[in-house]
């Protein structure tokens, strides 16, 4: 039984999965499996598995297409570590990733779940935090059960692992979250377990047009307002609000990228979501833009 089963959910990514699995042999801890789960792929991302002989990897390839969270709920059954750690399959880790977090499980044997930084990297080379609500700040750890709706999905799952045992404790991943298990996860997790992070850099989340929250917005945000409801009689009504109108925001504005339903959109912007912050928009950009040029972010803080 291995210390950590690392899971990657792949769907059509041949592209970058050998990278992606490379990221995973070149890690400074050596006690882990590896279960590569395709979701009937049509690339032959299978070819690229093939050509590893390491019996720590595995393959599997689902006969039926699933959501996501069935996914990833499937995968977790067919594993056995302590520890599950997920690797999207255009994901990167860097190679201290689980050393370091292990490393802060034996410091908290309470966390149940242990993040880390993570950088976004752009095609023409440009960097930035995954998380700009703590791009210049520590990473929240302990109860952030509560900061999850303020600060919403802040986590990167590729830089997230849970405890086995408080993945059981949950019951898993039911089969009415079909996008965003992540967020499900997080929120599930830490409204009973305590959370870790590691406040290194221990992921990079490669950026392109065709990221999955990108693709299917609009049901990625739908999802989230389910989910933000679920919580309705644990959440102080005013921070689930204030929620709320920011995935309704975010949703309208994925509506209204498209012809058919950008009335839709803008209906939901004026008595949903928060105009306003469209409305400043602009300005929020120029401050992010001129602190990343005079103030340096935590992570390039902590790597010095």
């Amino acid at each position: 039984m291995p210390a950590v089963s690392v899971i990657v959910n792949l769907y059509n990514g041949k592209a970058t999965l050998a990278e992606t699995i490379e990221s995973v042999l070149a890690q400074s801890f050596a006690d882990w499996e590896l279960l590569v789960w395709d979701d009937c792929s049509s690339d032959g991302g299978a070819e690229v598995v093939e050509r590893y002989t390491d019996p720590r990897i595995r393959y599997f390839r689902s006969h039926v297409q699933i959501p996501l969270g069935q996914a990833r709920q499937s995968a977790i059954e067919m594993t056995d570590g302590d520890w599950v750690a997920f690797l999207d399959q255009d994901d990167l880790w860097l190679p201290q990733k689980l050393e370091r977090q292990l490393s802060v499980a034996e410091r908290h044997p309470e966390a149940a779940l242990i993040y880390g930084r993570t950088v976004r990297f752009y095609p023409n080379g440009s960097e930035r935090d995954y998380d700009q609500a703590h791009e210049y700040a520590l990473l929240p750890e302990g109860d952030i059960f509560l900061s999850l709706f303020q600060d919403s999905c802040y986590i990167a799952m590729s830089s997230a692992m849970f405890r086995r045992s408080a993945l059981e404790a949950i019951g898993g991943i039911p089969s009415t979250i079909r996008i965003i298990p992540d967020y499900y996860l997080y929120l599930a997790v830490s409204q009973r377990f305590p959370v870790a992070a590691v406040q290194e850099v221990v992921c990079r989340y490669r950026m392109h047009r065709t990221n999955a929250s990108q693709v299917t917005a609009v049901a990625v945000q739908e999802e989230a307002l389910r989910l933000m409801n679920s919580y309705r009689d644990s959440v102080d009504g005013q921070l689930l609000a204030n929620c709320k109108r920011q995935h309704s925001t975010q949703l309208a504005l994925a509506e209204m990228r498209s012809k058919e339903s950008f009335s839709r959109g803008l209906a939901r912007l004026f008595t949903n979501g928060s105009p306003s912050s469209q409305l400043l928009r602009p300005f929020y950009f120029v401050f992010h833009l001129v602190r990343r040029t005079v103030a340096l972010p935590e992570w390039k803080k902590v790597a010095r």
